[in-house]
């Protein structure tokens, strides 16, 4: 229980304090007041002190990440300087080893295909103008001629002188009449006609032949297969030479046709070029080309055309388009 003590107005007492009392019973809980307006803000407070630094523990360093994916290669670097010669090393004290033995030759390969046909060379400076060649030796005199025709008969001669009269002698018996001699031969000196002569046939070696085969292979003699004549057999048609059987003075010609490209071709004499003809093709055309030449042969000696090389084979020919070439005796010797 609560005590109260009511004063009186007066003048003050003085009492002893009495004891605490028992603590009351709590009250019941008020009902909750309104939320109080905002009052108005403070003005700010002075900048505190700076504090004493805190004393943290370090944490514990965490695990290590997943590899990343490699990046993207980067640009080529510049090349670097070349490196100082290193130093010449010691000379190795072993012995040479022994030699290996010879290998076995290894198998042969397949034939290439053929290469297609290289475009035209340049056309060549031309080449400087030979020198003439010493004269020849004088031939030898040619075979006697045919005999002559007949001549006509001679002119009838002068009638002679009347010989002296005889003396008269006893008439004679009546002769019988002679018979007429027969006519002289006709007289050759009147006209200047030589006497017979006797006929020696001279020696012959002669050919023509030809081709229609276009683009004949270099560095080979041209065989020309079609044969126009050849009676002696002096040419071979396998091989392309002419081989001389009589000795003599020659002559010889041959044509060609020219298309595609510009073509070089050669006389030749026992594997010498004495000849060379060339023609610089003009596009849509087809050209032609010739050569001839008198040429002194032994027996045995070789004469053929041929093209040098590749740089310049542009020889044609087709069924009605033919190369040909030509030779004969002019005299023996």
């Amino acid at each position: 229980f609560l005590y109260w003590y009511i004063v009186l107005p007066g003048e003050p007492g003085v009492g002893r304090s009495g004891k605490s009392g028992l603590p009351g019973e709590p009250g019941k809980s008020g009902s909750p007041g309104h939320d109080g307006e905002i009052g108005p803000m403070g003005a700010p407070g002075p900048k505190g002190q700076t504090g004493a630094p805190g004393i943290g523990i370090p944490g514990k360093s965490g695990e290590n990440g997943a590899p990343g994916k490699p990046g993207p290669a980067g640009p080529k670097g510049p090349q670097g300087a070349a490196g100082a010669p290193g130093a010449p090393g010691v000379p190795g004290y072993g012995k040479p080893g022994e030699p290996g033995a010879t290998g076995q030759p290894g198998p042969r390969g397949a034939t290439g295909a053929p290469g297609n046909k290289g475009d035209a060379g340049q056309t060549g400076a031309p080449g400087a103008p030979g020198t003439s060649g010493s004269v020849g030796p004088k031939g030898h005199t040619g075979y006697p001629g045919a005999a002559g025709e007949k001549g006509e008969a001679g002119a009838p001669g002068a009638r002679g002188p009347v010989g002296p009269a005889g003396p008269s002698g006893l008439p004679g018996l009546k002769g019988h009449p002679g018979i007429p001699g027969s006519p002289g031969p006709a007289g050759l000196a009147a006209k200047g006609i030589p006497g017979p002569q006797v006929l020696v046939k001279s020696p012959v070696s002669a050919f023509t032949v030809a081709t229609v085969t276009p683009y004949p292979p270099s560095g080979t003699p041209i065989k020309f297969d079609q044969i126009v004549y050849n009676a002696e057999q002096h040419y071979d048609p396998e091989t392309g030479l002419f081989t001389c059987q009589i000795p003599g003075i020659y002559y010889f010609s041959y044509s060609m046709h020219v298309n595609g490209a510009n073509a070089l071709v050669a006389l030749y004499k026992n594997g010498d070029p004495i000849m060379f003809t060339y023609d610089e093709y003009n596009k849509g055309f087809v050209d032609q080309m010739s050569g001839s030449s008198v040429l002194q042969l032994n027996e045995q000696d070789t004469v053929y055309i041929q093209i040098p090389d590749d740089e310049a084979n542009g020889v044609f020919a087709a069924d009605n388009v033919h190369c040909s070439f030509s030779g004969f005796l002019i005299a023996s010797t």
